[in-house]
């Protein structure tokens, strides 16, 4: 891990193109010249987690890991401390590719809902539980293959994922109300069809699965 003065962090911050901030100040920021994502982790509780495994070292060794089991995600460049101010800033290249929420938004098309429920079949079948699963964490890359970011809350198990890590798994999928808004039950139905297809999971979870998109608004394919 490389180290970085607050006078550089301050400096990277002012030169770069705000994405994301909270509460504490800046989150993510873009280079001047587009090409690299710098998120910034700090620990938010003294007592945490944290503190034995930082967030920007999770981050890291998450990609390395689905890259050896063949999921396209970000590439790390470096991870920084910067003692000072009490932030560690992971920088990477900038993913190609349109998220899926914004290429959904702009037209639901049959194939993005077919190629994400064989996509999450993959993931569980590899044993991989991603706790953020939603629709903007998952890019539609120029090979029209989906790709991983924000992969910081992830969980590897050396199995496949039960029953219920798989039914849990699917939930964050319709958590966010801009997602419920652009998922019909239509392709709700299409994406657990693909992943049903792909799993060869027993009947009562896949009906359960179906089940969790019952309250959203009907609408036609394109």
């Amino acid at each position: 891990m490389n180290s970085i003065s607050a006078v550089a962090l301050k400096s990277l911050i002012a030169e770069s193109r705000l994405l994301e901030a909270d509460g504490f100040g800046p989150k993510v920021v873009e280079s001047p010249d587009g090409k690299v994502i710098h998120k910034l982790f700090r620990r938010k509780r003294w007592l945490s987690s944290a503190l034995l495994r930082p967030y920007a070292i999770r981050f890291w060794r998450n990609a390395q890991r689905l890259q050896r089991l063949g999921f396209a995600t970000v590439n790390v460049i470096q991870v920084s401390r910067c003692q000072q101010l009490g932030y560690h800033l992971l920088s990477y290249n900038k993913a190609p590719g349109q998220s899926l929420r914004d290429l959904i938004k702009e037209a639901p098309r049959l194939e993005y809902f077919v190629e994400l429920g064989q996509f999450v079949a993959r993931l569980h079948r590899s044993g991989v539980y991603f706790r953020s699963l939603h629709l903007g964490n998952l890019l539609w890359d120029d090979q029209q293959d989906l790709a991983l970011i924000d992969i910081a809350d992830m969980r590897f198990y050396r199995r496949p994922l039960s029953v219920s890590e798989r039914l849990r798994n699917f939930r964050p999928l319709l958590n966010r109300v801009e997602d419920r808004e652009i998922i019909s039950r239509e392709c709700w139905c299409v994406l657990v069809d693909a992943y049903v297809e792909a799993s060869a999971i027993n009947e009562s979870l896949s009906r359960t699965i179906y089940d969790l998109g019952g309250q959203l608004r009907p609408a036609s394919l394109t």
